[in-house]
């Protein structure tokens, strides 16, 4: 690593992303910073020619790029022993802040480390930093200009976890998050407690929640890929709003005692029938999807009101 140490790691993990990879990696090579970081790219194996690509990168920019070549893919062992592969090589870095974005998703603002930096730095109680992103097709065409964020009315600020699950969609875009390593280990152990094939980012935006707020900059400082082979588009929806309902438990579990009436609504997992909803829509099955509406009609009817009305806004404001 290097002599002088990070104060950001990016985490980058790549599996076949050889169509997108070098724009990926140009996004954070040409990142304009006071301040040094690095970058740890992890080829899982890939059959295609994205560990060739890292390499070129490695040989231009040898200060940035750290690449892992694994000769067995680690996450299909589903034992989470990705997760510490990742987390041993960003403490070996003594970065402050990690950065994620993932082999197929890339930044488009060349000060997106400095802008979220000089936000942490400001204040120690923030846990991370997250922002806008854009949407674009295979190609790189931009299909949403601003997609917003999941913060209430998007509105740039400090949101906490009560703010999180206040809103339908509860998640944020995985390329435009920056977080403490403060907490790094302990982070990764409930991490690994709650993973699933299904879900992994939607539990750490929970759990570093759980150690302090969010800072939402309200800029566009990335373009996150609509990818039908990424595992968000390859995995059957409804399985995965189905399975929802352990991960969920597991959330609930390793939740703070402050947070006691969000773990109850967990443990209820009612909202999963939103899910239903828009996994059995995607699938055109009408009658599944009425069923499900009916459910969440009398189990959640308050998510379903702010769900119907976050669909509206956006309807609206298209």
């Amino acid at each position: 690593m290097n002599k002088i140490k990070p104060l950001v790691a990016i985490h980058c993990l790549v599996y076949n992303h050889e169509p997108y990879l070098k724009e990926c990696l140009d996004g954070f090579v040409m990142q304009k910073t006071d301040f040094p970081f690095v970058a740890i790219v992890h080829d899982d194996a890939s059959t295609d020619n994205s560990a060739a690509i890292i390499r070129e990168y490695e040989q231009k920019y040898p200060d940035i790029i750290h690449p892992i070549y694994e000769t067995e893919n680690q996450y299909s062992r589903s034992d989470g022993r990705l997760i510490f592969v990742m987390q041993d090589a960003i403490l070996a870095t003594g970065a402050k802040y990690v950065a994620i974005c993932e082999g197929d998703d890339f930044w488009t603002d060349p000060l997106k480390l400095q802008k979220q930096v000089n936000i942490l730095e400001s204040d120690p109680l923030l846990m991370a930093v997250v922002t806008d992103t854009s949407v674009v097709d295979q190609k790189g065409n931009v299909i949403t200009q601003k997609l917003g964020n999941s913060v209430p009315e998007n509105k740039e600020g400090k949101y906490t976890l009560k703010d999180f699950f206040s809103v339908p969609q509860h998640h944020y875009t995985t390329a435009t998050v920056m977080y403490s390593t403060r907490n790094y280990e302990e982070v990764n152990k409930k991490l690994l407690y709650t993973i699933s094939p299904y879900l992994g980012d939607w539990q750490l935006w929970i759990i570093l929640h759980s150690y302090g707020p969010f800072y939402y900059l309200d800029e566009v400082t990335c373009a996150y890929r609509v990818n039908p082979t990424s595992l968000t588009h390859t995995v059957n929806r409804v399985a995965r709003a189905k399975a929802s309902r352990d991960i969920c438990r597991k959330v609930a579990d390793i939740l703070p005692s402050e947070y006691a009436d969000i773990a109850a609504d967990l443990r209820k997992t009612n909202w999963v029938w939103i899910s239903l909803i828009f996994a059995y829509k995607a699938e055109k099955r009408y009658l599944a999807m009425m069923g499900s509406f009916i459910m969440a009609a009398i189990l959640c009817p308050q998510s379903l009101l702010k769900t119907i009305k976050a669909a509206l806004y956006k309807h609206k404001n298209k």
